[in-house]
């Protein structure tokens, strides 16, 4: 069994904007992602920044779990600062894996930072779950990476290598609920009731 900690590089406190609406949507695709990839065997946590004083927290939750990688989902607002997390947990010697929209359609944009392993692209409950496999197993290595869909990883002389997406969970039933176990969802729907007079919970139920 590996143990995964996934990151939400959102800080409500680094976006004026985003504190002025106070509106903040919980991470559901890590949620559904940490869900999937728990029911399969692993350990997971989850570091959600959304309510963090500042990204220091990051390394002491980091210390605290003392995980076997980190995953870090990345959109284009928040790259920069899902990179300096990244050099974070590489400075403490766990290795990282990078997905989302952005990671997705630029693996190659990302895997020009050192501190970057992994790719994900596409889809991610199969690929990372595979991927902590090969971990536990001692086998997270370019060797073994050459043969699984849906990453992108640097060969020997460090270019990217972008490998064929795997295919598409067609039934999405088939995948457990988010587990929302693991973040404050209590903070979410608090704040939305103070500043919007209601909250409310979302689900997936289409990819595309």
């Amino acid at each position: 069994m590996a143990k995964l900690l996934l990151c939400h590089p959102v800080f409500l406190s680094l976006s004026p904007e985003e504190q002025a609406s106070a509106s903040p949507y919980f991470p559901l695709g890590l949620l559904y992602l940490a869900s999937y990839v728990r029911d399969n065997g692993h350990e997971v946590a989850i570091f959600d920044g959304t309510f963090e004083a500042d990204e220091t927290s990051f390394a002491r939750r980091l210390a605290a779990e003392q995980p076997d990688a980190v995953g870090i989902a990345a959109l284009l607002p928040n790259r920069d600062i899902a990179l300096r997390l990244a050099a974070t947990a590489r400075d403490a010697g766990v290795p990282v894996i990078f997905g989302g929209p952005d990671a997705t359609k630029y693996p190659w944009r990302y895997l020009a930072f050192p501190q970057v392993d992994v790719v994900v692209h596409h889809e991610g409950e199969l690929t990372i779950t595979r991927l902590l496999d090969l971990l536990d197993a001692g086998q997270f290595n370019r060797e073994t990476f050459v043969q699984e869909l849906g990453i992108a990883y640097r060969d020997e002389c460090g270019d990217p290598v972008v490998n064929p997406p795997r295919p598409n969970i067609e039934n999405l039933d088939e995948l457990p609920l988010p587990a929302r176990d693991l973040i404050d969802m209590d903070r979410y729907l608090d704040t939305w009731r103070e500043t919007n007079g209601y909250s409310s919970l979302t689900v997936s139920t289409a990819r595309g």
